[in-house]
């Protein structure tokens, strides 16, 4: 996860591997190992990496709570089991885990992108990290605005014909513009 963050942040940056290892002592062949999975940097290196890339390394707490990647995950489990009502409890589990962390917490569960899986639960988790995310006033992770939905596809987490008795005006923006009815009332804890 560190060092595809690391990667990901190098070819943003346009920066070629061989200008990232002049600029921090790091051979450029450990460069490419590390970038294809095939060693682990140390720490240091890491730290060393990250600073070239004009980044920081940081801890953060986020007291074990599971991330948004992690959640989507979970997600699939229970429905490879064929338990959507687990899955939509996972799903209502992140909006309480992101309510309940500060802002650098709600950063770090939401920076890493899920793989995508069927429509409407990736919707859903998008809507959601972006719901939680502006509400907090910090930028929506980019896979998040970049995963659309359909406005009219009118789904919903725990049962499709249960769409269509949800009062659409109380559905959060960021979900219904995705598709995925539940209404604000269903997103807040008991």
């Amino acid at each position: 996860m560190l060092t595809e963050q690391l990667t990901q942040l190098r070819r943003r940056r346009g920066l070629p591997a061989t200008a990232l290892g002049a600029r921090t002592g790091i051979d450029t062949s450990a460069i490419y190992a590390f970038e294809h999975g095939r060693r682990d940097p140390r720490t240091s290196t890491a730290q060393t990496w990250a600073r070239g890339l004009g980044a920081r390394l940081l801890v953060v707490d986020t007291l074990g709570r599971a991330s948004a990647a992690e959640t989507a995950a979970q997600i699939r489990k229970a429905l490879v089991h064929g338990d959507r009502n687990a899955a939509a409890q996972t799903l209502l589990q992140l909006v309480n885990s992101l309510r309940a962390s500060d802002l650098l917490a709600v950063a770090a569960l939401t920076v890493d992108e899920p793989e995508p899986f069927e429509g409407g639960w990736s919707w859903a988790v998008a809507g959601v990290v972006e719901q939680e995310t502006a509400a907090r006033g910090i930028p929506t992770p980019l896979w998040a605005t970049e995963t659309a939905g359909d406005p009219n596809a009118k789904w919903s987490p725990w049962a499709p014909e249960l769409a269509d008795l949800v009062d659409v005006d109380q559905v959060p923006e960021p979900l219904r513009r995705r598709g995925v009815y539940i209404e604000a009332g269903e997103l807040v804890s008991a």
